[in-house]
């Protein structure tokens, strides 16, 4: 059976996802920082796929030591879902970018330095990553948001050079707006993407080999 791991994978986007690779028949390591919402998609796993395995790992990726809760094991698709989002300026009183910086770029950093050389090694895998439209087009209330996901889009362009030639897939999925939990108290677009067509899309690059950018309809920002 393929192993596929997901961070962020209790709501939203990552939850879909997750959901999306069970019903392929892959076994799912869901990596997220509440252990009670692990607890609470365990106990759905087990009623709506009782056969396919679920490993739950609580760990906080903002952090050092939540990378290192992470287990390296022979996965099949790295999926880099997990972020944080605020809106908010760069040059406002409240600093947003820096806030957000530990998890959307940081973690994303040191969760590959720690999982894709093993994939390297064994000259074979795929490494998805979630972006966003907003490198593209973003509203100027979310330029400390847009920043982080620019400065991730760099990151997936360095690790593509890095696995170049390795056997190692590597795409970026950059919706556009999706209904996610970031959306709470506001009122989303009518053109917003539900997260299940995310998820879709993800598992066909990784049936598909698609390597590169993929956008996901929507032109507003995720």
């Amino acid at each position: 059976m393929q192993q596929v791991l997901i961070t962020g994978a209790t709501k939203g986007i990552g939850r879909a996802c997750a959901e999306c690779f069970a019903t392929a028949g892959w076994s799912v390591t869901a990596v997220a920082r509440t252990a009670s919402d692990l607890e609470q998609m365990n106990q759905v796993w087990q009623k709506r796929f009782p056969r396919v395995p679920l490993d739950p790992i609580v760990a906080n990726l903002a952090t050092v030591e939540g990378i290192s809760l992470v287990p390296e094991k022979n996965y099949d698709v790295v999926l880099l879902n997990a972020a944080g989002f605020a809106p908010g300026r760069l040059l406002e009183e409240e600093d947003v970018f820096a806030q957000l910086l530990e998890l959307n770029v940081l973690g994303n950093h040191r969760l590959a330095r720690r999982l894709l050389p093993a994939l390297r090694d064994r000259s074979r895998g795929h490494l998805v990553v979630i972006g966003s439209t907003g490198t593209d087009n973003w509203k100027g209330h979310m330029t400390a948001y847009v920043a982080t996901k620019y400065a991730l889009r760099g990151l997936f362009l360095g690790w593509q050079k890095d696995l170049q030639d390795s056997g190692v897939l590597a795409t970026l999925v950059a919706p556009g707006a999706t209904l996610t939990a970031s959306w709470e108290n506001e009122t989303p677009p009518p053109d917003i993407l539900d997260p299940v067509q995310v998820a879709q899309i993800v598992l066909e690059v990784v049936q598909t080999g698609t390597t590169g950018r993929v956008v996901v309809a929507g032109d507003s920002l995720n």
